[in-house]
Parts: C-alpha cells; sequence; structure tokens
C-alpha cells in the first residue's frame, strides 16, 4: 500500500487547477507585477499605464508626501527591520506613538500593533475562548477572521450571513454558561456590504456575548471620522475589539487591536503574533503613524472616497452594466463562471484599466465577480474610463442583458481633493 502525498491539497486544489488553464490560455488573472506605486494610475510591469481600480489604497495615501515622509524618516532613525517581536526588541518608540494615536482616535483604552491585519485577527481571536466556549463566526467573514478562530480553544461556529435573526437562534442553542464571541466584519471584503452591527449587538447584548468587529475595510472608510462600520453605525463605544489593518486605506502595514486595556495586556502576554513573530518594519509604522494623523487632519477623505464609490455605481448603471449596490468604494460586478471572468478581466487589462477578479473559493462558487475600489484620488475620468471597458468586456454577456435604472435617492456630492 503506497503512502498518500501530504502536498495533494496544495498541488491538486481546484483554485491551482483554474489557474493553470487561464494561464495557459493568458487570461490567468492573478499576480500582475507592477513597476510603481499603487495610485489612481500605475505603471505595470510590461512598461504600460492603467487606471488601478484593483488597489485597495482608498484614500490615496501611499503616494501622499507626508506618509512617505514618515516612513523615510522611520527608516533613516531605525533601520530596514526591527528583527525582533514586539515582546522582545522589535518594540520601538514609534510603535508605542502608533498604538497611542490609534487608541486615542478610536476613543478607547488601549492599541496593540501586530506585523499586519490578518495577525491582528489571529492574536485576538486565538487568545480568547476557552475549551467549551464558542466563537460565533459570519459565514463570509474574512479568512483571517475564520483562521483565527480555528487557532482558539474554543468551539467554532458559523451563522449565516449579516443574519441577526440565524445568529439569535443559534446562540439560544448554546449553553448559556459557556462563553461566546460574536465575530464579524464592518465591511465584507468582496461585494462591500456592511454588517448590520445594530442588530448584531442587540443579539450579542441579549446574549451576553462579545463582539469583534474587523474593520479592514472600513477604517478610512466609513463613519464621520473615517472609523469604520461601527461609527457609522453609531455602536463603536459598545463593541468588545475593533481590528484594522494598516495596508489599506491607511497606505502602510500591518494591522492593530483596539480593545480595553485588561485585553490588550492579555494579549501582548499570550498572542502568538505578539510574542513570536517578528515586528513590523519600521518604515511601515512611521508610514503609518503619518495616515492616521493624515486622516485624522482631513476628515473629508472618508467623505469623498464613499461619494466616488456611489458615482461609479452610478455610471455603471447608466451603461446598463448591472452593478451591485454599495455604501463605499468597493463596487463588484456580477460576471458568473469563473473562466468568463476571467476572460472578461483580461478585455480590461488589455483596454488599460486594472481590476480584480474575484472567483470560489473567495466568492461562492460560479458567482464570480469583477471587484473594483476606488481612491479618492480618482478623477471622474478614470472612473469613466474604467465602465467604458468594463462595458465593452461584458457587452453580450447573460448576466448583464437587462437595464439597470438609476437610483431616485440622492448621493454625497464629491468632495474636492485638498490641494
Amino acid at each position: 500500500m503506497s503512502r498518500r502525498d501530504a502536498f495533494a491539497p496544495a498541488l491538486t486544489n481546484r483554485l491551482a487547477t483554474f489557474l493553470r488553464a487561464e494561464t495557459a490560455r493568458g487570461t490567468a488573472p492573478n499576480a500582475r507585477p507592477v513597476a510603481g506605486a499603487s495610485a489612481s494610475v500605475t505603471r505595470f510591469s510590461d512598461g504600460r499605464d492603467r487606471v488601478n481600480l484593483g488597489s485597495n489604497n482608498y484614500l490615496g495615501l501611499t503616494t501622499d508626501p507626508r506618509v512617505v515622509a514618515g516612513a523615510r524618516a522611520a527608516l533613516d532613525a531605525y533601520g530596514t527591520g526591527a528583527c525582533g517581536s514586539r515582546m522582545l526588541n522589535g518594540t520601538t518608540d514609534l510603535h508605542l506613538a502608533l498604538e497611542e494615536e490609534l487608541a486615542d482616535f478610536y476613543g478607547v483604552e488601549a492599541a496593540v500593533v501586530t506585523p499586519s491585519g490578518f495577525t491582528a485577527n489571529l492574536a485576538v481571536l486565538s487568545a480568547v475562548g476557552a475549551p467549551g466556549d464558542v466563537l460565533m463566526v459570519d459565514g463570509q467573514a474574512h479568512a483571517s477572521l475564520h483562521a483565527g478562530a480555528q487557532a482558539s480553544r474554543a468551539t467554532v461556529m458559523r451563522f449565516r450571513h449579516n443574519d441577526a435573526a440565524d445568529l439569535r437562534r443559534r446562540l439560544e442553542r448554546t449553553d448559556p454558561g459557556v462563553g461566546v464571541a460574536v465575530v464579524v466584519d464592518g465591511v465584507y471584503s468582496m461585494h462591500g456590504g456592511v454588517a448590520e452591527l445594530v442588530d448584531v449587538l442587540a443579539v450579542c447584548r441579549e446574549a451576553g456575548a462579545r463582539l469583534v468587529v474587523d474593520e479592514a475595510h472600513g477604517v478610512g472608510v466609513l463613519g464621520a471620522l473615517g472609523r469604520g462600520a461601527a461609527e457609522a453605525a453609531g455602536v463603536l463605544a459598545e463593541v468588545d475589539a475593533v481590528t484594522v489593518t494598516l495596508s489599506k486605506a491607511l497606505g502602510s502595514a500591518g494591522g492593530a487591536v483596539l480593545t480595553s486595556a485588561a485585553l490588550a495586556d492579555g494579549l501582548r502576554s499570550a498572542a502568538v503574533p505578539y510574542m513570536f513573530a517578528t515586528s513590523n518594519v519600521p518604515a511601515s509604522v512611521g508610514a503609518a503613524l503619518a495616515a492616521v494623523r493624515v486622516l485624522r487632519e482631513e476628515p473629508e477623505l472618508p467623505a469623498r472616497v464613499r461619494a466616488l464609490g456611489d458615482l461609479l455605481r452610478r455610471m455603471f448603471w447608466a451603461a446598463g452594466v448591472n452593478a451591485l449596490p454599495g455604501d463605499g468604494p468597493i463596487v463588484a460586478v456580477p460576471v458568473g463562471a469563473a473562466s468568463e471572468t476571467a476572460l472578461a478581466w483580461k478585455r480590461v487589462f488589455d483596454a488599460g484599466v486594472y481590476v480584480n477578479a474575484a472567483t470560489f473559493p473567495v466568492v461562492p462558487r460560479d458567482e464570480s465577480i469583477l471587484r473594483l475600489s476606488v481612491m479618492a484620488t480618482h478623477t471622474e475620468e478614470q472612473l469613466a474610463r474604467g465602465v467604458a471597458a468594463i462595458a465593452a468586456a461584458l457587452r453580450d454577456h447573460p448576466s448583464q442583458d437587462r437595464s439597470v435604472q438609476l437610483p431616485t435617492q440622492r448621493s454625497e456630492a464629491v468632495v474636492p481633493i485638498r490641494s
């Protein structure tokens, strides 16, 4: 009897097989190297500039002179790397300043900076929950939340996406004596949908459960001050722990957990990424600190990016393209089969516009989408180029065969970029 190959799941998984086939025909929608900054127009390795509607650089801060200066100053002062974990020699004065700035911005007792947004979720979820406790995770939550939950000693259960009634039913069936934490995204990354946080929080309070909200795609985007979906819903002060990434709207790299001083102390003494992962590159911490300060100085930036996202959706609808409704900068255009999505993506790329193609397992099977995301630095002309390229790529596609009417509700005006 021959031994089964332990590498087989990685060698034969469905996505790898799909990408190999699409690579062979030149339409694989992955890993197109860039040769310039992630900006509203980005140079790719083929030497061509393209309108970049596929970056999570929502506020356009990767090229902001203040953010670049923050990174450069940190590089000069601290060198290229920390070469140790936060628990050892990897904590700099910049880490402490960033934690203080984030805690003050969010109005919480403490912040714990981690090497990435993924490890922020891994840190908090792997450190909470005793055997027998329950982590109740939204079915469409980000992979980092599911990975963090699986690393916990607690039992992991899923509830139907954005369904507070299903959450209530499942909580009612749990032992009333065990600890429970509910885990959701503030903004769901593929389609841009926003969590029903008012209803979810009400269920949590009824059941005596904790609530963890990942604001990776909410920070810098939603809320009057740009603190995310919980701020926009008016429940930020009642959330038990918020996680953020520094790699999207804040234009850097890293993550943070925003919570009570007691839980922050617990994470510093028990969270695996804090204790064992090498700390953030100092330049990324300097850039993130500068970016948070830019956001606090210019609270009009989140309003601008939301208005541009709304404008892009309305431009799609006017062009007869079936873009999904939403409230932020993420705009999803359904295509259907993965192979058709890959072909549409290639047509758009060749037309001088970069977007993301999302296929299974990122989205459900046969529900693949073109995922776009706007930046506060985009112009209306650049958005129009994106709409024209996608409309041409999807012409005569079955999912785009019906007219889409402009909404009747008012939308936010586009806020000019401060010069």
